[in-house]
């Protein structure tokens, strides 16, 4: 059993390597290009689901049984939403390596910055991702993933810095966006 649960990690940890550096985003060409690009993600919503208060109180007011499917349930809105960040960052990545790339010293370090942020973001998406399955197959196993919606708390603060910089008007309407 030991040896099975060691081959699923390491064979997990080499696709959260390749799908990190290689992503699957588009070309990204500025930050005007993320409305089309990206999925919307309710942060407060996405907060609760992984608040490990919220599991606590519900497993003391739900019976066993209707707490395993209440937990499901919330187990897979929270794939859908660490599912929606992780192609969100690797947009980001794009994003934050495009702008690297330009003349002026300040718009490359934002953009540097972005990217790397947007890339920590994906691996730690993509391993929540695989601990979510597990946690689905195993619902009493407990694994908080709550720097996941902080991690892209930080990442969107990091987009809002790269609009400001770039004077964009529409920078709450893309940042709505994310």
């Amino acid at each position: 059993m030991t040896v099975t649960i060691v081959i699923f990690a390491a064979i997990a940890l080499l696709l959260i390597l390749f799908r990190t550096v290689h992503g699957d985003a588009a070309a990204v060409g500025g930050v005007d290009d993320l409305p089309h690009s990206t999925e919307a993600i309710d942060l407060p919503a996405f907060l609760n689901l992984v608040d490990p208060a919220e599991e606590i109180f519900l497993r003391a007011n739900l019976t066993p049984k209707v707490f395993r499917e209440v937990q499901r349930e919330r187990l897979l809105a929270t794939v859908d939403y660490v599912r929606r960040a992780a192609k969100n960052a690797g947009v980001l990545v794009r994003l934050g390596e495009a702008v690297s790339t330009e003349a002026d010293p300040e718009a490359s370090r934002l953009g540097r910055e972005l990217a790397t942020a947007a890339m920590r973001l994906r691996a730690l998406a993509l391993l929540a991702l695989c601990f979510l399955y597990m946690r689905i197959a195993l619902p009493d196993l407990h694994l908080s993933l709550l720097q996941v919606p902080t991690r892209y708390e930080y990442l969107i603060e990091e987009v809002v810095r790269l609009a400001t910089f770039k004077r964009l008007v529409q920078a709450k309407r893309i940042v709505k966006t994310l």
